[in-house]
Formats: structure tokens, C-alpha cells, sequence
């Protein structure tokens, strides 16, 4: 099959390196019973680069599959994460007043971040857009409005003390001409800050993370990629950095008034990097299929994390459902669902005080709150040894 052409620079050199044959279309859209879940949407995936300017992508990527409505979660109700908004908002209120005018939020979830950051900035204000939220108007008490809607420049009614979009560039199939309909929101004032958000796949490769190459994200940014897409899309980066114990990646900017962007340098050491992560992802996969089978012989395994990286990693490591007594996240939405594809159980962390006397072996999806799952699994009396992938 002949690879599609690269969605921000339209070269045709596009190199297909990591292929499954099989993942849920939407991974964070679970399922009140097994069988709709074993039944859920799946779609082929593979990973392309191009040569040209480093932009990866899905090239199977069919977005006619993808249905954003308000059964799609991918709230995380965490401290750690909580404290990781708190300490975005404080580094974008040093930079910014933002009581100057609304922040608006482009693909604003459920609303979380928005909540967040104007609890911890005083006065500020915030309007968010996604049509997965549930539409409320802004009060005193809770000064966030948000708007069911896919995003639109003339949403924008007033001016922005700063436009945020966070985890959302990854999901659009035409990045450049999302982010010139972004910029396009503050025309009226070039000046008003940009800041973008994304996983960072530089992070994916070196870790060997074969859980987070998912459907959804039908893009896969380096720091060089990126800036160079959002440049593409009328931004004029200012800076970027890692973030999240450098597994997201921030750049922040402006609209860009004049010049074009620069081309993409190092391009063809990326290609090797990518090709070599790609010759070792199978045994990757085998080796954490190992390891929860060693795990098994000794007690129950269970997944802890059931957004991205756990619907993946159970679907890659266990589709058949044999190794995983099943998984637990803290989402109380989730709670008592399924995930698509392999079918597994999500539980609230009590359940885990029900899988008997042996050692549970708790496979901890993203080690940034491996700390705050020993706690909580210290608290309810579990014997637990902990795994990260």
C-alpha cells in the first residue's frame, strides 16, 4: 500500500516503520459490558515518517472512525497530575497576566485544566471548547464557561489573555490547518500567547513506551517536528521544553507576522532511531509477556492505569485476556467498565483487596505516579510488589 503524503509538508517520501494490525479506534471510550467491549471498534495502525521534514503519522489513520461526544474520558483525577496543572498555571501566570481576558482552552476535555488554573490564579477567568464536555456557563463561583463545540475561530469573542490547546494537535489528522484555524482566534490580536501541549515521541522512543502509540493520536511530534508544524500553522515559536518527567513537551508563541518557517536539520538520524525501535518492539512485547506470566505463578497481575497506555499495553501484551486479573484506574466514570478490544475489567483500587491472600503484582503505567499507587495500595492493606513497563 502506497503511504499517503506527510500531512504538514506534503512531501511524498514517507516511510512506514511500526505496523499493527489491530488497536481500538478509541481508547478512551470504555464499555458497560465485556461483549461490547470484545466488540468494540478496532482499525489497523502504522506508523510513517517523513523524510523530509520528521513528522510522524499514522498513515492508516481513518477519521471517519473517531466520534468525540460526551461518553469520550480521558480525565485523570490524580494529585500528581493535579499538582502538574497547578505548576503549568503558575509558569504561564509568571509569563502572562492572565486576568487581562478570558483563557481560552481549545480542546479543553472535561474542563479540568481551566478549573484548575483559575483556582490558582486569582481573577483569572477561562473559556473551554471540546465537544466531549458537558456545556456549562461560567459563575462566580466556578469562573469557567464551556463550549460543546468543535473548535471554530469566531468562538473567540473576546479577547484572550492567553489561548491554550493541550493534547490536541495529535488527534487531527490536518495539523497545520488546525492550528491556523487556532491562530486565526487571535487575529485581532497577534500578540495574545500561544501555548501548545503534546506527547513528546522522542520520550516514546527512547523508552521503548510501545503502549503509547495508540489510534487516537494519529500524530507523533519530536520538539523539532513540532515547532516546525506550529510554525507551518502561522505560530512563531518562541521556546519549547519537555515537561512531565519529559514525556510531554510544551512550545509556546505567538502568531507569526512574518517569514517562513526553517526546515527540519537531523531528520535522517530520527529515521535510524525510529527503525531501530521498531526491529526491538516485538520482543519488547514479548518480554512484558514474560514478565507478567513469571508474575503470574506467584499471584494476580493487574494494570494500574486504564487511559492510553494501559488500554494498549493490555491489548498488545494480553488481547486474549489470560495474564491480567484486570485493571485499575481512579476514574470513578470508568469504574465497573470495560476496555475496547480486549475486553479487560476496570476496577476502583478497592478491588484489589479482594484478589485473596497471594502478592498482587501491580503493573504501574506511567511511572510519574508510581508513588502515589504505593500509597494508596499501603493504605488498603494490599501485599503488592510494583512493576513499571
Amino acid at each position: 500500500m502506497t503511504s499517503p503524503a506527510c500531512p504538514v509538508c506534503d512531501g511524498r517520501d514517507v516511510v512506514d516503520l511500526v505496523a499493527r494490525d489491530r488497536l481500538p479506534v478509541m481508547q478512551n471510550v470504555v464499555w458497560p459490558s465485556r461483549e461490547e467491549a470484545l466488540a468494540a471498534p478496532c482499525a489497523p495502525f502504522s506508523l510513517g515518517v517523513c523524510r523530509a521534514c520528521g513528522f510522524a503519522f499514522n498513515t492508516r489513520f481513518d477519521g471517519a472512525l473517531m466520534v468525540y461526544d460526551p461518553r469520550y474520558d480521558n480525565d485523570v483525577p490524580s494529585a500528581v497530575f493535579a499538582d502538574y496543572y497547578r505548576s503549568i498555571a503558575r509558569d504561564l501566570a509568571a509569563r502572562d497576566d492572565l486576568t487581562r481576558g478570558p483563557v481560552y482552552d481549545v480542546g479543553c476535555g472535561k474542563g479540568t485544566f481551566l478549573d484548575v488554573l483559575c483556582a490558582t490564579v486569582p481573577g483569572a477567568r477561562g473559556v473551554g471548547v471540546d465537544p466531549s464536555c458537558s456545556p456549562r456557563e461560567a459563575d462566580a463561583e466556578r469562573p469557567v464557561a464551556l463550549l460543546r463545540e468543535m473548535f471554530r475561530a469566531e468562538l473567540v469573542a473576546e479577547r484572550p489573555s492567553l489561548l491554550v490547546c493541550r493534547h490536541v494537535i495529535e488527534h487531527i489528522a490536518r495539523p497545520v490547518e488546525f492550528v491556523r484555524a487556532v491562530v486565526e482566534g487571535i487575529r485581532r490580536d497577534p500578540a495574545v500567547p500561544l501555548f501548545f501541549e503534546v506527547p513528546d515521541l522522542d520520550w516514546i522512543i527512547e523508552h521503548e513506551a510501545f503502549w503509547d502509540f495508540c489510534y487516537e493520536h494519529c500524530n507523533y511530534f519530536t520538539r523539532a517536528s513540532f515547532a516546525h508544524a506550529l510554525e507551518r500553522g502561522g505560530v512563531a515559536v518562541a521556546s519549547s521544553k519537555t515537561a512531565f518527567g519529559a514525556q510531554y513537551q510544551w512550545a509556546e508563541g505567538a502568531a507569526r507576522t512574518s517569514g517562513e518557517p526553517e526546515g527540519v536539520a537531523g531528520v535522517a538520524d530520527f529515521v535510524a532511531r525510529v527503525t531501530r525501535y521498531a526491529e526491538a518492539e516485538q520482543r519488547r512485547i514479548e518480554g512484558a509477556r514474560e514478565r507478567l506470566r513469571a508474575a503470574g505463578a506467584v499471584g494476580p497481575c493487574v494494570l494500574w492505569g486504564m487511559a492510553t497506555k494501559g488500554v494498549v499495553f493490555a491489548n498488545l501484551v494480553d488481547p486474549d485476556g489470560t495474564l491480567l486479573a484486570g485493571g485499575v484506574d481512579v476514574n470513578v466514570r470508568k469504574q465497573g467498565q470495560y476496555i475496547p478490544g480486549s475486553g479487560h475489567g476496570i476496577h476502583a483500587p478497592e478491588w484489589l483487596t479482594t484478589l485473596g491472600d497471594r502478592e498482587v503484582t501491580v503493573m504501574v503505567m506511567n511511572g510519574n505516579y508510581a508513588g502515589e499507587i504505593r500509597e494508596r495500595c499501603a493504605a488498603l492493606g494490599v501485599r503488592a510488589r510494583f512493576d513499571v513497563p
